[in-house]
């Protein structure tokens, strides 16, 4: 008996039909307004900044040894979350958001650079090249119920066990004081013009050569984004509270394997040497097309001769002799009067609330303050402060530890450092970092397999002389960046030296 193939039947909806959708069915619509799952939280002791994330990496910032959890973004993603702050910050001043990328980079030659003073501060450099900001004011007539956030749940809970009355170390919020947030955007910028793309974040540390006596010498250089919050009084104290969150840019690359680096190129490009006067030989340099490389791979290039008209003997003469020289020369380029930061958006719909949900689901706190939440209901807490606060409090504590000197107890911390107050500098350095020299050329080329049945013609195209080489990069290097104001190039500087004749040519190339 032969079963007939069920058949699927398929039919839409038809605009009179008053039928409703599965509940599995989910619209497009929806799915573009949902916030990223991941939510990251830094604290302070009385602001927080709550920045949602489609992706979270764990590593240990520069300078510090404790890991910690930080959110990556892509090249279309939208940086955006909460502004959690105190009451008794929120009745008055306003608050700042801020988001920027920043070039540093550390060398001793930096000083040579700027001459004005020899210091230390004179080797390291520190450009911004994209910035974006949103101002909140705050007053009290939006003041909203005590709510909680998970900025004082779990001190809440350790003053329900604490039975024992005694005076705070730190400022605290009661529990009658509540906290108050607001959301903020930002969109990370595109740039119009063709092979100009916002830097990924990096962090590079090298030993080179060719320092102070030729001395070896540190070279450090970094990409960097944050999102920054800084809260200021509007009553001429000048109190403020500064917090701050990085943030990792990893775009999305193409993908590329370890089998296919060793793999030969497809095409090749060849690129003439040029000469200051007529000599009888010409020279070229071949590349993979396009000339663009990992940093995890190298560069394999070829170096021919041709003598014209054809001779024999001075092709002997050029292979046995010359002296070819294959140099990697990096060129960083910082202009601090053509930073290219785009305009400031206008501020990001601001939305108060007393929503308190935001945990982050990889940090050890976001997995207590889950457990006091089912515990606690009401208590007034006692803040405790956080590895992770970067805080500047004017405002004197009620309690001061017995040991600080009576002059320095109540004497004010220094803003934190600004750097629009910062001089521009602008600044260009040229360094060779690998070179490769060969006397001669060791190889005679060869006609491929199938143009040995050719005509006499193609053999007598070959070049006189070839030399084969690679070099090797890391992927520890600066990556090229090509943004306004910000460059990082890479050049192969090649030159056939015959005699007083000498030939070069200088090749951009790309490493990603």
């Amino acid at each position: 008996m032969v079963t007939r193939r069920p058949r699927l039947r398929v039919e839409s909806l038809r605009s009179g039909d008053s039928s409703a959708p599965p509940s599995s069915f989910i619209p497009v619509e929806s799915v573009k307004e949902e916030a990223y799952a991941l939510t990251s939280i830094f604290r302070s002791l009385q602001m927080e900044i709550h920045i949602q994330s489609p992706s979270v990496k764990t590593l240990a910032p520069r300078g510090q040894e404790i890991p910690r959890t930080l959110p990556v973004f892509g090249d279309s993603d939208l940086v955006g979350g909460k502004i959690v702050v105190a009451q008794d910050c929120s009745q008055s001043g306003r608050v700042t958001v801020s988001i920027e990328g920043a070039f540093q980079y550390v060398s001793p030659k930096l000083g040579k650079h700027f001459a004005s003073s020899p210091s230390t501060e004179d080797s390291k450099l520190r450009h911004v090249f994209f910035s974006s900001s949103t101002v909140i004011p705050l007053s009290a007539s939006s003041e909203t119920g005590g709510s909680r956030s998970a900025l004082n749940i779990r001190d809440a809970f350790v003053a329900t066990v604490r039975r024992v009355e005694r005076r705070p170390s730190l400022p605290s919020l009661t529990s009658t004081s509540g906290t108050r947030s607001f959301s903020f955007g930002f969109q990370l910028p595109r740039s119009s013009r063709s092979g100009e793309e916002l830097p990924p974040t990096f962090s590079f540390s090298a030993l080179m050569e060719g320092g102070m006596r030729n001395r070896a010498f540190a070279e450090n250089a970094e990409v960097s984004y944050r999102v920054t919050a800084l809260w200021e009084a509007n009553n001429g104290s000048g109190d403020r509270i500064f917090l701050e969150a990085p943030i990792l840019f990893q775009p999305d690359t193409d993908f590329s394997s370890l089998d296919a680096l060793s793999m030969q190129p497809a095409s090749w490009l060849e690129m003439p040497l040029r000469a200051e006067r007529p000599i009888p030989f010409r020279c070229a340099i071949t590349l993979p097309s396009p000339a663009a490389f990992p940093r995890s791979g190298s560069i394999p290039y070829f170096v021919v001769f041709t003598t014209t008209p054809r001779s024999s003997s001075l092709a002997k003469e050029i292979a046995s002799d010359a002296t070819v020289t294959v140099s990697l020369i990096r060129r960083i380029t910082v202009n601090a009067l053509h930073s290219g930061l785009p305009p400031t958006p206008p501020p990001s719909p601001l939305r108060v609330s007393d929503d308190s949900g935001y945990q982050s689901p990889v940090t050890p706190t976001s997995m207590s303050s889950k457990l006091l939440k089912r515990v606690v209901k009401s208590a007034p807490p006692i803040m405790v402060r956080t590895p992770s606060q970067e805080i500047i409090d004017r405002e004197p504590s009620s309690y001061v530890p017995p040991n600080i000197p009576p002059d320095m107890r109540h004497k004010p911390l220094p803003p934190p450092p600004s750097d629009a107050l910062q001089p521009a500098k602008s600044f260009s350095e040229t360094r060779t970092l690998q070179t490769d020299v060969s006397i001669g050329f060791p190889k005679r080329p060869r006609a491929s397999r199938s143009d040995r049945n050719s005509s006499t013609e193609s053999h007598t195209a070959l070049p006189d002389g070839l030399y084969k080489g690679r070099m090797n990069l890391n992927k520890y290097m600066i990556p090229g960046i090509d943004w306004a104001g910000l460059t990082v190039k890479y050049y192969l500087e090649v030159s056939v030296l015959v005699g007083g004749d000498d030939v070069r040519a200088r090749v951009p190339i790309r490493l990603c």
